[in-house]
């Protein structure tokens, strides 16, 4: 089963490497920009979907009611009559009468008579003021017809710049105070929620690199485990999606195998369970400060099996009504292999008798403080939990000497229930950093 494993195995990591090139090549396509424009002849310097020197669009533009303009790509907060907004991307329009919108809460189907014209007001730094319909937007700049031609101007110039939809006007200040963070947790700490990445995106974390497949299945792998010999997978399959246009639910499964295991990892996390009657203390419990070593309690302390974690869990994630963000919560549960066979240990040490299934069952929350900003709350109960400082974990993860990449402690302060909080930043469009109290303290990775 080892061999076939390491096959499997070898497997994904192409399928990783190639879903890389996948998803540079992906992006490139999904910003069709860097062309020269058919009318005047000009090649932007970034990506755009309309030219930047005469404001026409680069690929082909849908008439909308009251003379609204809307182009696949178009990135923008979408006005409609019956006083709903939306903001996403559009994806597709069909034979000009239904716009495809991806938003945050999923893909919206939306007819193009029902979507307002939209009118912009826009006073540059430099004093110059424009007034018109808005014919196309992107991350950088807006396009506008006035009557005296087309218009491009950068998002960075902008002083102000009121909205009408209809005969609805947003005033700058309003429309500052709406945004929504682009940043869809796949974990809380270290417990998964049920969104998965989305298609081919790579994740890389300090513990794991991983892959979105599909919009429901993503792959991913401990590389300190692998370093070590013991190759694993953890695939996690949503199985359960619906969306509303504020709301989001998911119910997903996953799992994690082990080919090469070390029983000496999952004793050390149950030490607290496992009882020494030799020593001089009667009944230590071996997460105590100057226990005897788990090795030194183990029968075979080289010892490695195939094991396995699994869990089901549960996330929905809702608009606030200020505009401002959203806020979602999680609710999950999991165990594991130790559940049927616990590590053999020598003559002198036992389990205790209530020790009869590992468990950790969860309820966490993230709320969007900005568009850049989250904080992450979460309960749990893990009857394998120990606390354990900073400079411990510290010292486990670099332990280069040993098992680098890992936080493995015998010794601990045990506590069943327990609760963490912190932050997470999103450094650039890639790159997030976070911070909480308890192990492991800190938190970085990419998504690209």
């Amino acid at each position: 089963m080892s061999k076939q494993f390491n096959i499997c195995l070898l497997m994904v990591i192409l399928l990783l490497l190639s879903g890389i090139w996948s998803s540079q090549a992906f992006g490139q396509a999904d910003h069709p920009a860097k062309v020269a424009c058919p009318d005047c002849g000009h090649t932007n310097d970034w990506a755009s979907n309309f030219c930047i020197k005469c404001g026409q669009p680069l690929v082909e533009a849908k008439h909308g009611s009251q003379s609204a303009i809307l182009v696949v790509g178009m990135s923008r907060i979408f006005h409609l009559r019956d006083e709903n907004v939306v903001s996403g991307t559009i994806r597709e329009i069909h034979g000009d009468t239904v716009a495809v919108i991806e938003t945050p809460d999923g893909a919206l189907n939306i007819p193009v008579m029902e979507i307002l014209a939209e009118m912009a007001d826009i006073e540059k730094k430099d004093g110059a003021r424009f007034v018109g319909p808005v014919l196309s937007e992107d991350m950088q700049s807006i396009s506008l017809k006035t009557p005296y031609g087309v218009v491009v101007v950068l998002k960075r110039d902008v002083k102000t710049m009121d909205r009408y939809y209809g005969d609805k006007k947003v005033s700058w200040q309003e429309e500052k105070k709406r945004f929504h963070s682009a940043e869809v947790l796949t974990d809380i700490f270290l417990d998964p929620t049920a969104f998965s990445l989305p298609p081919n995106t790579v994740y890389l974390s300090g513990l794991s690199i991983g892959y979105g497949f599909t919009e429901s299945f993503m792959l991913r792998t401990r590389f300190g485990h692998d370093f070590s010999g013991d190759l694993n997978l953890v695939p996690h399959f949503r199985f359960f999606h619906r969306t509303t246009g504020t709301s989001e639910l998911a119910l997903a499964v996953g799992a994690h195998f082990y080919n090469r295991h070390p029983v000496k990892t999952e004793a050390e996390r149950y030490s607290h369970w496992i009882i020494d009657t030799t020593g001089i203390g009667a009944n230590t419990r071996l997460d105590s400060t100057g226990a005897t070593p788990i090795k030194d309690a183990l029968e075979d302390d080289d010892e490695k099996e195939f094991f396995w974690r699994s869990y089901l869990v549960f996330s929905w994630r809702q608009a606030l009504a200020s505009g401002r963000g959203k806020w979602g919560w999680h609710l999950g549960a999991a165990t594991n292999s130790v559940i049927a066979s616990k590590p053999t240990l020598k003559n002198g040490f036992v389990w205790d008798e209530d020790f009869n299934a590992p468990y950790r069952i969860w309820a966490a929350m993230d709320y969007d403080l900005t568009k850049r900003l989250k904080f992450l709350i979460e309960i749990f109960a893990d009857n394998g939990h120990k606390y354990i400082d900073i400079g411990d974990a510290w010292d486990s993860y670099f332990d280069f000497g040993g098992s680098p990449f890992m936080i493995n402690n015998q010794e601990g302060n045990y506590q069943p229930l327990d609760l963490d909080f912190g932050f997470i930043f999103s450094k650039s469009e890639t790159f997030r950093i976070g911070l909480h109290f308890q192990n492991p303290y800190a938190a970085f990775y990419w998504k690209w």
